[in-house]
């Protein structure tokens, strides 16, 4: 009995250890980003008029409706003539915080003002200096050539 809970006790920071990493963040979106609902948007209105040339850029806080989309609101970026990249602007680090794009990097990075974590815009990935090892939460997209749904 004694050698038992000697073992448990010496074993027992290796346990913590192994608990923390398996719970930390990974590269494949399973962090707790929180996120919210998508929403489908007329790519020919004046208002996602960024959107309607390849590489424009444009975070979109309301669908058409008026009502709030993602968490802290959804940066797009249009890839192709068919392809588009959505993600959440809930930095990954201070939830509460909605990402800017980055003054002079054209929307190729976002940065949250709280903490100054910075995030590629291609990939969603944190770039060096980041307080996050987790990515951007990712949407999916489709696109009919007028509307793009975010889901």
């Amino acid at each position: 009995m004694r050698l038992l809970r000697y073992c448990l006790i010496s074993l027992s920071p290796y346990l913590l250890i192994s608990i923390l990493f398996l719970t930390s963040c990974t590269k494949d979106n399973t962090c707790d980003t929180p996120f919210g609902m998508g929403g489908t948007f007329n790519t020919l209105l004046p208002e996602y008029s960024a959107l309607q040339n390849v590489g424009g850029t444009k975070i979109i806080l309301l669908d058409q409706l008026g009502y709030e989309v993602g968490y802290r609101g959804i940066f797009v970026r249009r890839i192709s003539y068919g392809e588009f990249l959505a993600f959440e602007c809930a930095c990954p680090s201070c939830h509460e915080v909605r990402l800017e794009p980055l003054e002079g990097w054209e929307g190729d990075v976002l940065e949250c003002p709280d903490c100054h974590s910075r995030y590629e815009t291609i990939n969603g990935q944190p770039l060096e200096g980041a307080s996050s090892g987790c990515p951007l939460y990712q949407y999916y997209t489709q696109y009919d050539g007028v509307f793009l749904e975010i889901y």
